[in-house]
């Protein structure tokens, strides 16, 4: 029988009431949420993604999200979802570099059955083969029998299509020397189309255990009845794995040590092109908000320092949309500048870029309190719904690794000013520290002007 070996409390902002987080003799974690409204959320947040694959299993993660709601020993594959569904329910999952999570969005009449049948697709799936398919030599024809193996190929080879995708997976290579964040979660075509069950059973087996699960749960409940129920309905299987698996060396890299451009060519009709850099671990708050601030000033949104030069009033008109995004992972995030432009300005838009980045130290007051209003807007936001506020939590659980940090989210904000906002510039926004990926169409010669 599973117990209880923590209980405590900790402060969100926002809401009527601490969290309280509970930690379960074997590990698994939950997180009560307390939220009025019509709906409850039920979430699981596994600690795994493409953060811990290798070169032969590469795809894994995303594949297996796929392969979770193909049945249990309760329940045939398409249940979960078709019975939640009928009842008002949101069903879906995601997989990202840190983490895979599933959940529900269901009228709260329908929590103690959401968490049900939640909870056995979590402990008990049984990756039916006929629902994987049959391994397939990848370079022939895909079998047309419609089986998961089959589609995560086809969403392999549709963002293979998209030109975006073709820069950004060049760049994200080549922005990491050995960590596993340089391959891309959805892996390839190569290996899902031979992985066999057992190899993925075995990714479950020892990555799916209950010290890498946090259970989050949001609304209007009983707090007793729900701990009770999630003790009840979460009952891991105490088998060891029978094959172990190890992901590749995982030393943090917060700056690009061989920055590089890369060029290639595809049957497009405009140029695409994506800075970026690498930075310290999403835990490091301060930093953190910081390359949010920036990226909110240097090219997000309309008023932004690069849509204003380029887009609404540029002295020379050859790009078509310029922006910027900051992604935080648990091993040190990414800071993007990507441009769709007119292929015959390519080498005038590199140079230009970087001038950007140059004067990109140069924050004005004005600037840094536009930003700052804006992310608190963002931050109360997501304390609106009970989606929203999982997800949140969810975040801070699996990539920041300490949900008490949310609550000295608005002091560490209030607390930067424009100097810190420089140094954060230097240390990781300089022209020298970037690697660049370029496409063109190939109906132009490299170089041409």
């Amino acid at each position: 029988m599973t117990k209880i070996i923590e209980k405590k409390l900790v402060e969100y902002p926002y809401l009527p009431e601490p969290l309280r987080i509970i930690t379960f003799d074997n590990g698994h974690k939950l997180v009560l949420a307390k939220k009025e409204s019509p709906m409850v959320n039920i979430s699981t947040w596994v600690k795994t993604g493409s953060i811990n694959e290798n070169a032969d299993n590469n795809g894994v993660s995303h594949f297996l999200e796929h392969l979770m709601f193909k049945g249990t020993h309760k329940y045939k594959a398409g249940e979960f979802d078709c019975t939640l569904e009928r009842r008002g329910g949101i069903i879906n999952a995601a997989t990202w570099k840190d983490y895979t999570f599933y959940y529900v969005t269901i009228p709260k009449k329908h929590l103690e059955l959401a968490l049900h049948m939640h909870a056995d697709m979590m402990v008990d799936p049984i990756l039916p083969d006929d629902e994987i398919g049959q391994t397939f030599n990848p370079n022939g024809a895909v079998p047309k029998d419609g089986r998961e193996r089959c589609v995560v190929i086809e969403e392999i080879r549709m963002g293979q299509d998209r030109s975006w995708r073709k820069v950004y997976d060049a760049l994200n290579d080549k922005m990491y020397e050995k960590h596993p964040y340089k391959r891309n979660v959805i892996g390839t075509k190569e290996i899902i189309a031979k992985i066999p069950r057992d190899d993925i059973m075995a990714y479950y087996q020892n990555f799916y255990s209950p010290k890498n699960m946090t259970t989050i749960i949001v609304g209007q409940f009983n707090d007793d009845e729900i701990i009770n129920k999630v003790m009840e309905e979460f009952k891991f299987q105490n088998n060891l794995p029978k094959k172990l698996l190890s992901s590749d060396e995982r030393t943090i890299e917060t700056l690009i040590k061989n920055p590089c451009v890369l060029e290639d060519t595809a049957e497009i009709q405009t140029g695409y092109i994506m800075f970026g850099f690498l930075a310290d671990r999403a835990r490091n708050l301060k930093e953190t908000i910081a390359l949010d601030l920036i990226s909110v000033i240097f090219g997000e949104g309309k008023s932004s320092r690069l849509n204003r030069k380029f887009i609404e009033e540029p002295e020379k008109p050859h790009f078509y949309d310029i922006s910027t995004c900051h992604y935080q992972f648990k091993d040190g995030d990414n800071f993007f500048i990507e441009a769709n432009f007119n292929p015959s300005f390519k080498d005038d838009v590199v140079n230009e870029i970087k001038n950007e980045l140059d004067l990109l130290p140069e924050i004005s007051e004005d600037e840094l309190n536009k930003a700052k209003k804006r992310l608190k807007v963002n931050f109360a936001e997501s304390a609106e719904t009970v989606s929203e506020i999982a997800d949140t939590i969810g975040h801070y659980v699996t990539v920041l690794e300490d949900v008490s940090l949310a609550n000295e989210y608005l002091k560490a904000l209030n607390e930067i000013d424009v100097l810190y906002l420089k140094g954060v510039v230097q240390k990781y926004l300089s022209k020298n520290q970037c690697s660049i990926s370029i496409l063109m169409p190939k109906s132009m010669q490299s170089g041409a002007k």
